[in-house]
């Protein structure tokens, strides 16, 4: 059971509305952003990803069924499949954590994001209609184990995605998808894994689905606008936040997990 001060429950009410518009907008970074200030909060790591995923549901269900007539189906089935596949290694690793510095896995995953957004900056790297599959694989594996390890799957996504030649809605439209289908195998294995910690923070993310949804409509309002080019520029602006987060992680308490 969760006891919070008013001051307490306002922060992470705030803090959700505002992962809700950054998910809405650009179609991913929503947990990024909010499972660290959660944690600061007082949650769990466990915790923090039970009440993102409450939100996350929700928010890219929306989002997929705004952009229905943008989401190519077909393009969608191998990327659900391999972040299907390398999830519940993320989520056993998670429950590992004892022995494995998750602070380093951040710190590597972001220098990973800044060498690649270093090498596509530098080498005027051109959006194409398809990617090589090897860079599928790379991108989907990574980001199912990262999801379930550490709550950072959704950059490798945003990075495999904005590498294509892609509108802005039909780009925001995959990711809101890949994540909509994924997150409900996610949430079930973390309460198989954490049942007795995360039930009272899946009610916790329940409660506050009003903010984080009004947060994630206005969102969407502002991301539609947006044209391919801009979203782009967003997106490794965000990309880049989170590389260098994750670097710095091991100095700042609160980005702890």
């Amino acid at each position: 059971m969760f006891e919070f001060s008013v001051f307490e429950i306002s922060t992470i009410l705030i803090i959700l509305f505002a992962g809700g518009l950054l998910q809405g907008s650009i179609g991913f970074a929503g947990g990024v952003f909010g499972i660290p200030l959660l944690l600061l909060v007082g949650l769990s790591l466990p915790q923090a990803v039970a009440v993102n995923i409450v939100s996350s549901l929700p928010q890219n269900g929306l989002g997929a069924y705004r952009l229905r007539h943008d989401v190519h189906y077909r393009d969608t089935l191998g990327p659900v499949i391999l972040r299907l596949v390398s999830l519940p290694i993320g989520l056993w690793a998670l429950w590992q954590a004892h022995s494995i510095d998750p602070y380093q896995v951040k710190r590597v995953v972001g220098i990973i994001l800044i060498v690649v957004l270093a090498v596509q900056w530098l080498c005027r790297v051109e959006p194409r209609e398809k990617l090589h599959p090897a860079w599928t694989f790379v991108a989907f594996l990574s980001s199912g184990f990262l999801a379930g390890f550490c709550s950072m799957g959704g950059a490798f996504i945003a990075l495999w995605v904005v590498a294509h030649d892609w509108s802005a809605n039909r780009s925001r439209g995959f990711m809101f998808f890949v994540f909509l289908v994924t997150l409900g195998p996610q949430a079930l294995l973390l309460l198989s894994v954490f049942r007795n910690e995360v039930l009272a923070a899946y009610g916790l993310g329940l409660a506050a689905l009003p903010v984080s949804m009004t947060g994630t409509w206005l969102g969407l309002y502002l991301g539609e606008r947006l044209p391919r080019v801009a979203l782009r520029r967003v997106v490794y602006a965000v990309l880049l936040v989170i590389g260098l987060r994750a670097i710095l992680a091991p100095f700042f308490s609160f980005t702890a997990g």
